[in-house]
């Protein structure tokens, strides 16, 4: 099959949950299918992201970054679209995806993004695929709720009001739409998307992680990790809460105890919150999380919004790594508490459940196993793809 791919960004170094997933994808896809891949640039191509265009082939990559401000937000007010939409908007992606379609007949069109979805042109034959990441709109809702700032709430949700309207909209112009998880799925078609057509395709981590020797708890020293992007909303208030509510409370059960953080984009408030808070140590970008696995004995995620499900999550479990969430974190996933991680929701619980895993190393290689166990039986591309490639075979059946 035919298949132009169009995304936001260029989908390597796998150094994030969007990046994990659309290069999972990309790589499920192209020894089945002949793949032409269009993306964004958000800078000039390093030599590691040059070499894999080059290994990957057939990738044109485009040259956009357009920031928020109070500017962009006033164009996209003006243009009717939300701010994201009005942020990825280009004609050189438009003459780029143009070209493709004049030079190839394509059996499938690949939307991977809510944000890609306006390069669909519209009345293109072939199968048309939208991929969502996370159902938008249930976000922004989510973030508005959670929006202490009393000038900033009516702005963000008037934003998640535009997002709906939206994202309602261009569900309908395809054949089928794609969700991370069974309350996305319900999500999307809560606004409009015909249900026959929304079919599960749930977020994988690093499939390297399940080859890698199981990690050696007896002599880890009592680290809990934080792995993840930094400059997503969500992930700054679990990190921020974890820090300021649960923190305090494990060094006071466990002095030894520390906190390790990772990741790239943090504002300068959360590095400086890490620097001013005892037993923090903070690290910055990391492209490979493997010496940060080594030296830590539980992962930590205690998200209160956000969508989809935690790529940082599963590559957690996937490693072996013992997980402490909140019960919104592990939304979505097959994980029971107890069994796959411990759990808590609310600053004590999750205390208490990071001391049980940083003094217990038969309890950590318990759930160690488990974990890596339900990952390898549900979340590989050889099992969770299945929906995507039946969906290719019977739109190739149905031409």
């Amino acid at each position: 099959m035919r298949i132009l791919f169009l995304t936001s960004e260029i989908p390597y170094p796998a150094d994030d949950g969007g990046r994990i997933k659309t290069l999972s994808i990309l790589e499920y896809l192209r020894p089945r299918h002949s793949l032409t891949l269009v993306c964004f640039r958000r800078r000039a191509l390093d030599d590691d992201e040059s070499h894999w265009v080059e290994r990957f082939g057939n990738v044109t990559t485009i040259p956009l970054n357009r920031g928020r401000s109070p500017w962009n937000l006033a164009r996209s007010y003006v243009s009717g679209v939300p701010l994201s939409i009005w942020r990825n908007r280009s004609d050189a992606m438009h003459a780029s995806v143009g070209r493709a379609l004049r030079s190839t007949e394509f059996d499938c069109v690949f939307i991977d993004r809510w944000l890609m979805a306006q390069y669909l042109p519209k009345g293109i034959p072939g199968f048309k695929l939208l991929h969502e990441h996370n159902a938008e709109y249930v976000m922004w809702e989510r973030q508005a709720e959670l929006e202490r700032n009393p000038l900033l709430r009516p702005l963000l949700r008037l934003e998640a009001a535009r997002v709906r309207r939206y994202e309602a909209r261009i569900l309908r112009t395809f054949d089928a739409v794609f969700a991370v998880s069974d309350a996305d799925r319900e999500a999307l078609t809560a606004i409009g998307a015909e249900s026959s057509r929304v079919l599960l395709l749930p977020n994988l981590p690093d499939p390297g992680l399940l080859d890698r020797r199981a990690l050696n708890f007896t002599d880890t020293p009592p680290v809990i990790l934080y792995f993840g992007t930094l400059s997503w909303q969500p992930n700054i208030e679990g990190l921020v809460y974890f820090m300021r509510s649960v923190l305090p409370l494990v060094r006071q059960m466990m002095p030894e105890a520390r906190l390790l953080i990772a990741g790239k984009g943090a504002p300068t408030g959360l590095v400086r919150l890490a620097a001013d808070t005892d037993g923090v140590d903070y690290r910055g970008p990391v492209r490979d999380a493997e010496a940060l696995y080594r030296q830590a004995r539980v992962f930590v995620e205690t998200t209160r919004s956000g969508g989809g499900t935690k790529i940082k999550l599963l590559n957690a479990l996937a490693r072996g790594l013992p997980v402490v969430a909140t019960p919104e974190a592990i939304a979505g996933l097959d994980l029971a508490p107890g069994d796959h991680l411990l759990s808590g929701d609310d600053a004590q619980s999750l205390a208490d459940a990071a001391v049980r895993l940083l003094s217990d190393a038969a309890l950590c290689c318990r759930l160690s196993e488990s974990g890596r166990a339900l990952i390898h039986a549900h979340y590989t591309p050889q099992t969770a793809f299945i929906p995507l490639e039946e969906a290719l075979t019977g739109a190739i059946a149905r031409a």
